[in-house]
């Protein structure tokens, strides 16, 4: 991949990121799904950017042998790029026996990072998954497309790429990318990042503590509350996740858009109850405390709010 100027992850270099990824992280459903999503927790409540570029990276290795397409190169960095706004099309066709993509595609976090990355892109017979390699050219800064405003998630690396005669080879068939358990299990994923990333803003309230009048006490407590009651549920859907012998792709969806709205809901409560206990002296003078609330604020609105509880609402039949 190819920019006029010079692109280094604002930060977080390759090496940092291969450092985090290194060592094995269990895959979901294997029996210690709660290992993982711990893992993601635990980078997330630390630096929300770099989580934004290792969870996709796991989450590719995960793709990938549910499958069943080998991965190649211990040191490969990979990610996820599947958002497709309408802004933003990218097209494959079949050429010499191969494949090659056509078009743009937006939010492509760890752009100057990554070595390989799973994309999606529409076919002739529809929406397909597709592996590149981000070394064999044809894909460039898309300099038309707006640059990231945001001082939220500005060090994820995120660009609107575009994409001229790109190799790519297939991964598994049309519409296997969301048609299988793990979409879900990724989805999930996310939400673990985003409680992470709580669990970061309320440690400034933490640090606090012996501080704070009744009122900040009381936020305090709401913080707590909250937090726990969403790890607990984290936890048990690991265990459901690894126990599920069946899988069921309706319900699975049930159980993380459950999830995801819980996640983002206590992200939005912990920041405000935060800063009502903490007034804005950390958001103006703790530089660590103000970035790591914008890069949440960005992070979450992957949930789709209202457009996700509507669809939990379709679902037939209580959850319990």
């Amino acid at each position: 991949m190819t920019h006029e100027a010079t692109l280094d992850g604002a930060g977080i270099t390759a090496d940092r990121l291969r450092s985090f990824v290194r060592a094995p992280v269990p895959l979901p459903r294997h029996g210690d799904t709660h290992a993982r999503w711990e893992r993601l927790i635990s980078v997330a409540r630390t630096d929300l950017p770099l989580a934004k570029l290792v969870e996709p990276h796991l989450d590719a290795l995960a793709i990938l042998a549910e499958l069943d397409r080998p991965t190649d190169g211990q040191d490969d960095l990979w990610a996820v790029w599947a958002a497709e706004p309408p802004f933003a099309v990218l097209d494959a066709r079949p050429v010499d026996g191969g494949w090659v993509l056509d078009g743009r595609k937006a939010f492509c976090s760890g752009a100057s990072l990554v070595t390989r990355a799973l994309v999606t892109a529409r076919t002739a017979g529809g929406p397909r998954l597709f592996a590149i390699d981000l070394s064999s050219g044809g894909i460039t800064v898309d300099e038309s497309a707006p640059s990231w405003a945001s001082p939220g998630m500005m060090r994820a690396d995120t660009h609107t790429l575009a994409f001229t005669d790109v190799r790519a080879d297939p991964v598994g068939h049309v519409d296997d990318y969301t048609r299988r358990p793990g979409f879900w299990w990724g989805a999930i994923g996310i939400a673990a990042c985003w409680l992470g990333g709580a669990l970061g803003v309320a440690d400034t309230l933490e640090h606090a503590a012996d501080r704070l009048d009744a009122h900040g006490r009381a936020h305090l407590g709401a913080v707590r509350a909250r937090l726990l009651t969403l790890t607990l549920a984290l936890e048990a859907a690991a265990h459901r996740v690894d126990a599920d012998e069946e899988q069921d792709l309706l319900e699975l969806e049930r159980l993380a858009q459950t999830l995801r709205a819980t996640a983002a809901d206590t992200v939005d409560d912990v920041i405000s109850w935060v800063g009502r206990a903490l007034g804005p002296g950390p958001l103006a003078f703790d530089a660590a405390h103000a970035a790591r609330v914008a890069d949440l604020q960005v992070f979450v609105r992957q949930h789709h709010a209202e457009r996700d509880l509507e669809r939990l609402g379709s679902f037939g039949g209580p959850v319990v």
